[in-house]
């Protein structure tokens, strides 16, 4: 029997295009990719999404407002009944451009931020960035869009963490994501922004301290990616049960090609939609063959003995490829560490 899933959620790059070079950014975003989706293309694109049961379509990039044609394509997703959400570096998010979104129909934004002034713009390169990031956030507050504020927690911010929570209470921030740096991308070049064992636990020890103190404050804090697994340290709810890429989640590149998640490598695609269409990619059964098909066997050594491995099917996807070079071995684990250290 062939694959009977969906892809509820899409992780849609509009564009590689960006105005920053963060020194963490995993897709090594700043050119445009050479031949990305036309508009036409990307509308075509849209109208595969029904039969497919999609419900959400979240816009990342690069910078996603650098694509033209962003507002004629979730405009169409609005009009066939898409819920489409989009994650900015902040730098545009001008009066304008905040009107044209809540025209557009967004459901919520999310604004990167990482760290406090001195330490978000040293690691996005951009003197002066965080006040226009904070200025943005508040209008996006003002315009009464939702707005989730995304932290990449590395060994630079991770101590400023308590002083962010307050900050952002502060804002009226309601919803946080926080997640652990990946090893992909420009931060290859940047190992000393790469957690340790050590610092990693102290990210799930403030977790696991602020996210009571955070709901008791009107504020959500979310577990993002690889963070986790199985301890008090793991708030996250639904509780982790394996890597969601190509089970009912996708991402798609801005030349059409279809990963399991945006934040894989590129190398990791399961096929080109100027070749097929999503149908034909999502439900071919030589696709996602790392989720799909798992079994224990093809736990890395990381993953092998422990006894959470049914469950946890060896962390995330991305995080695993990215740290180790294969899947189900994701180092970054509250579990292990806290039995092997």
């Amino acid at each position: 029997m062939g694959y009977e899933g969906f892809p509820f959620i899409v992780g849609w790059e509009l564009t590689l295009a960006c105005n920053l070079r963060c020194s963490h950014c995993g897709s090594s975003a700043g050119l445009a990719r050479p031949d990305e989706l036309s508009l036409a293309e990307a509308i075509s694109l849209c109208d595969q999404f029904p039969a497919l049961l999609v419900q959400e379509v979240n816009f990342t990039g690069g910078e996603p407002l650098l694509r033209p044609d962003w507002f004629d394509i979730a405009v169409h997703l609005r009009e066939i009944g898409i819920t489409t959400k989009m994650i900015t570096n902040g730098l545009t998010l001008t009066p304008d451009t905040i009107n044209s979104l809540v025209n557009a129909g967004m459901a919520s934004i999310g604004v990167s931020m990482d760290g406090l002034e001195k330490n978000h713009d040293r690691i996005r390169d951009s003197p002066g960035l965080f006040r226009q990031v904070t200025s943005g956030i508040e209008n996006l507050i003002k315009a009464n869009l939702p707005v989730t504020v995304l932290t990449t927690v590395n060994t630079v911010n991770i101590s400023e963490m308590p002083a962010m929570y307050d900050y952002l209470l502060s804002l009226g921030v309601r919803h946080w994501q926080i997640q652990p740096i990946f090893p992909l991308g420009r931060v290859r070049e940047m190992p000393h922004l790469q957690l340790t064992h050590s610092t990693y636990m102290s990210f799930g020890e403030f977790v696991s301290q602020y996210s009571q103190r955070a709901a008791e404050n009107g504020m959500e804090l979310l577990s993002g990616d690889s963070l986790g697994y199985f301890t008090d340290y793991d708030t996250r709810s639904p509780p982790w049960r394996g890597c969601p890429a190509g089970i009912f989640s996708c991402g798609i590149t801005s030349d059409g090609k279809v990963k399991g998640c945006l934040s894989m490598p590129d190398n990791v695609s399961e096929g080109d939609l100027r070749e097929k269409d999503l149908w034909e990619i999502w439900f071919d059964p030589e696709s996602f063959q790392y989720n799909r098909n798992y079994s224990m066997n093809m736990l890395g050594e990381n993953c092998q003995d422990c006894d959470k491995a049914d469950l946890c099917q060896g962390g995330c996807s991305s995080m695993s490829y990215g740290a180790t070079g294969i899947f189900h071995n994701d180092p970054y684990c509250f579990y292990r560490m806290a039995h092997t250290h």
